[in-house]
């Protein structure tokens, strides 16, 4: 009986021990396939969202140069240098497409100009040296579609097509004839392989004799920044289906002033519709006793970091990112290798994410971006007085709008009191 008793126990114990064998292996056995089925693979990330974190540092390439061998020599630059984009005109401010385009539009207005010769070759060339590539269009500043088309330009009286103070003619920002051709050419070159389209010259005419302007379209009837902001909304809706990232230049003093300046452009009109802002803040362009300084252009990192920091505070809670356009260019003093460097790194002291460099011409000072990247400065030295300045500015803004509601509702009716009719 007791041998019994002892094989039992033994017989047990090696099943209890089986069994704890097995679970280990289980234990350690991968997922089975059911298991894997269950959990969710993450999509793969979209072209653009891939590029939505990258800082672009780009230089402004014209379409002419584009289709020359001086576009290899710029390109070559950008790979040796700090930079990695290129910002390339198809559609410019004369209203011409520089590449050969397939839109209805611009074969029906002529507005094709050889000038690029093999789009397709130069975007491969970008590719293969890993250069981003963004494509410009001027929007409603084209003189060739207002010549083509007058039912869709700014009339200046009568039958006269109206003209700024440079003779360039304007088409009508209201129109939706004119947002789809230029819609049209933003996803025909998104389609072609640029990284991003970047929409310029989105106002109302700026210069010239306002006042004899008339529209086919716009009836005056909602304020000028409503329909520019109706315009990016638009943009938004169009190219949201396109993987590509989209951008908006804008003027300078976007980032400090209140009003539309009478042109359309707020800032924060456009920041809720396309990924990057991009205020043209040339230190030159800043009138004498801009931030107390006479001459401003002399002082390109105080007016850089200034206008960074004031339009990424305006930019909080926003789409869209801060990439400035930052000059190249000798006006208003003669820019050398030490004033580029300064504005890059007032950009970065802000912490803005990236920058443009405009040269009209092409023309670059190499030498300063041959130079190391600037590390953006953790404590830099005017942030504490440009945001006092800033939420000083704030402050009063806020009393202003109170009081005007305070007088508004204060305010006596218009009409005379009714006179207590005489007792008998």
């Amino acid at each position: 009986m007791k041998n019994v008793v002892a094989l039992a126990g033994r017989v047990a114990l090696i099943i209890v021990t089986c069994c704890g064998l097995v679970s280990c292996q289980n234990e350690q056995k991968p997922a089975t396939s059911s298991t894997a089925a269950s959990k969710p693979v993450p999509p793969t990330p979209s072209k653009r969202q891939q590029l939505l974190n990258m800082e672009v540092r780009a230089l402004y390439i014209t379409s002419w140069t584009a289709g020359i061998n001086r576009f290899q020599t710029l390109t070559d630059m950008v790979s040796r240098s700090h930079l990695n984009a290129v910002v390339i005109d198809i559609k410019d401010s004369t209203g011409k497409v520089g590449y050969d385009s397939t839109v209805p539009l611009v074969a029906q207005t002529g507005a094709y100009e050889k000038r690029i010769r093999n789009l397709d070759a130069i975007l491969k060339q970008c590719r293969d040296k890993k250069i981003y590539t963004i494509a410009r269009i001027a929007v409603f500043q084209d003189p060739n579609l207002a010549k083509a088309r007058p039912d869709l330009a700014v009339g200046g009286g009568g039958q006269k097509v109206w003209k700024d103070r440079k003779g360039l003619a304007w088409v009508d920002p209201a129109s939706k004839t004119v947002w789809d051709y230029n819609l049209a050419i933003a996803k025909e070159a998104a389609a072609k392989g640029f990284d991003e389209i970047q929409f310029d010259y989105v106002r109302f005419p700026t210069d010239g004799k306002l006042k004899t302007m008339t529209y086919p379209v716009y009836k005056r009837d909602v304020p000028k920044h409503e329909i520019i902001r109706r315009f990016f909304q638009y943009v938004d809706q169009q190219m949201k289906p396109v993987d590509v990232m989209t951008s908006a230049d804008i003027f300078g003093l976007t980032t400090m002033v209140d009003d539309d300046m009478n042109i359309g452009q707020r800032i924060q009109d456009v920041a809720d519709y396309v990924d990057f802002v991009c205020p043209m803040i040339y230190p030159s362009h800043y009138p004498p006793g801009h931030l107390g300084l006479e001459k401003p252009a002399e002082h390109p990192y105080r007016v850089i970091y200034d206008a960074c920091l004031r339009g990424a505070k305006r930019l909080e809670g926003k789409r869209a990112k801060m990439r400035p356009w930052l000059q190249d260019f000798k006006l208003g003093a003669a820019y050398d290798k030490k004033m580029i460097i300064d504005q890059i790194q007032a950009a970065r002291d802000a912490k803005v994410f990236g920058f443009s460099m405009w040269n009209a011409r092409n023309v670059y000072t190499e030498a300063a971006y041959l130079e190391k990247l600037p590390e953006p400065n953790p404590v830099p030295p005017l942030r504490d007085q440009v945001l006092e300045d800033i939420r000083r500015h704030d402050a009063a803004r806020l009393a202003m709008q109170n009081r005007s509601t305070s007088i508004r509702q204060e305010k006596p009716s218009i009409h005379k009191p009714r006179r207590k009719a005489k007792g008998n």
